[in-house]
């Protein structure tokens, strides 16, 4: 029996989450908001935030993750 793509993408999506990995500091600030459904999942570039350069925040953004600068607030 073959796994759907939904339970992929949903297995890809918890394991990429900076949130499931115990022991990981998060940087301050809000990942931008995407709302568009994403037909497929592309190849991540950033798994967390400290893989990503200066302040930007590893978020998932257009599809993929990727280091992307932080909102400060959601208003």
């Amino acid at each position: 029996m073959r796994p759907s793509r939904a339970s992929l993408l949903a297995l890809c999506v918890l394991l990429c989450l900076p949130g499931a990995q115990p022991g990981v500091m998060r940087r301050p600030g809000y990942c931008p908001e995407f709302f568009p459904e994403c037909p497929f999942t592309l190849f991540p570039s950033c798994r967390r935030d400290q893989g990503c350069k200066g302040a930007k925040k590893c978020c998932f953004y257009q599809c993929r993750r990727q280091c992307k600068e932080p909102w400060l607030s959601l208003d």
